[in-house]
Parts: C-alpha cells; sequence; structure tokens
C-alpha cells in the first residue's frame, strides 16, 4: 500500500475498539439492545458509525434525553453494558494485521500507547487477551480523561506519558471523534475505515495487513 509522503514520527497512540480489537463490534450489540429499551432503535452499525471512539455514558445521555426517555439510571445501564461486553471476551478477535505492526514497532524500540475510550478495567482485559498488553508504554483510557473523544485530552495524554511531544504522534483510529480528537492534538491520523465516506484523518486505509510503518514512523 503506497500512503501520501508525510513527515515522519516517533510514536504511535493505538485506538483500541476496532483497531487492536473487534471489540467495537461487541460494544455496538450491546449497546444497540440497551438503547432499544428506550425507544431508541440504532443498529450496532448505526452505533459504529456515528459513535465509535466516544465514551458510552456520554452518547447515551444525548441520546436519552433528545428522546426524553424516562426512568433510566445512566450508572446502571454503564454497569450492564460493561458487564454483558466483557461476557462476550470470549469471542474476541484481534484485528487483521495489528498484532504484526504492534510486535514490528516494538522490535524497532518506537514508542506505543493505547488511547480508548472504554474503561481502563476492559482495556486490560482485552490487551492481555490479545497478548499484547506488555508492549504499550502507556495506555489512557476513558475513565482517566474529563473529556472524552472528540476532545484530544487522551491523545495529549498519551503523548505527554510516553515522554513524546503531540506533533511527533501518529495516531491509528477507526472513529469520526477519535480522528478528529486526533487532528484537535496536533497528530498525524491513520484512519481504518471500511467505506468511501468522508473522514477527518490525514490517511485512509481499508486493512492495516499491508500497512509500512516506514511510511509514517521514523524506525
Amino acid at each position: 500500500m503506497k500512503l501520501p509522503i508525510v513527515n515522519k514520527k516517533k510514536a504511535i497512540i493505538w485506538d483500541m475498539d476496532g483497531v487492536i480489537s473487534d471489540t467495537q463490534r461487541l460494544h455496538a450489540l450491546v449497546e444497540s439492545e440497551l438503547l432499544a429499551r428506550y425507544g431508541i432503535n440504532l443498529t450496532p452499525e448505526e452505533i459504529t458509525a456515528k459513535y465509535a471512539g466516544r465514551r458510552t455514558a456520554d452518547f447515551f445521555v444525548e441520546l436519552l434525553k433528545e428522546k426524553g426517555a424516562k426512568g433510566y439510571n445512566v450508572d446502571e445501564l454503564m454497569k450492564e453494558k460493561w458487564e454483558r461486553a466483557t461476557a462476550l471476551l470470549d469471542e474476541l478477535k484481534a484485528i487483521p494485521g495489528v498484532i504484526k505492526l504492534i510486535k514490528e514497532a516494538n522490535s524497532y524500540n518506537v514508542p506505543q500507547a493505547v488511547a480508548s475510550a472504554s474503561g481502563k478495567k476492559y482495556v486490560d482485559a482485552v490487551l492481555t487477551k490479545l497478548g499484547v498488553i506488555n508492549y504499550f508504554k502507556a495506555i489512557i483510557t476513558g475513565d482517566q480523561v474529563s473529556k472524552g473523544k472528540p476532545d484530544p485530552e487522551i491523545f495529549l495524554k498519551a503523548a505527554s506519558a510516553m515522554s513524546v511531544k503531540p506533533n511527533d504522534c501518529v495516531v491509528v483510529e477507526d472513529g469520526r471523534s477519535g480522528m478528529t480528537g486526533a487532528k484537535k492534538a496536533g497528530m498525524l491520523c491513520v484512519g481504518l475505515v471500511y467505506d468511501k465516506e468522508d473522514y477527518p484523518a490525514d490517511i485512509l486505509v481499508n486493512s492495516l495487513t499491508n500497512l509500512n510503518l516506514k511510511d509514517f514512523i521514523n524506525c
């Protein structure tokens, strides 16, 4: 895959759900079922397209208020969401090509971080199950920031934890909100997408299998 010529970066920040693991699919399935209780009928595909990368509680509150839903408890909904999503981890798979890239970056001593909207306990469980948790210098999660994506806070914290300047980072994201946050942070953004819509990323790819780190990383 030939990418546009870019100023090469020193570190990589990975989104997790939909980039490292196929857990975005699992999240969206559970979220769709929970929202349907309150008359909000969105398919898992629609949730992924619009809300991938955002903290679940943030967009749930937004949608529930918009619908005028009554009798809901966001904390209880989030507890159930994470319990059900965790129970589905036996179905977990890595996104094709990503494990090879993570290990390759590690072999070149490229600092790597995860910036995920999911909670710390869940992120650690996923990365452990995939056998890659020890490859990351930093793991920043949705419960460790005051503002979720598309705010750049999570990416800036990841860069700081790696002792790398924001403009020396490349972010790999699959969600619009994450891509927007990465750009707000002043970072190069590679978007993993599967359609031809317009996305706020510098580079768009439909697979990680043929991605060459040396196209955008100094290694």
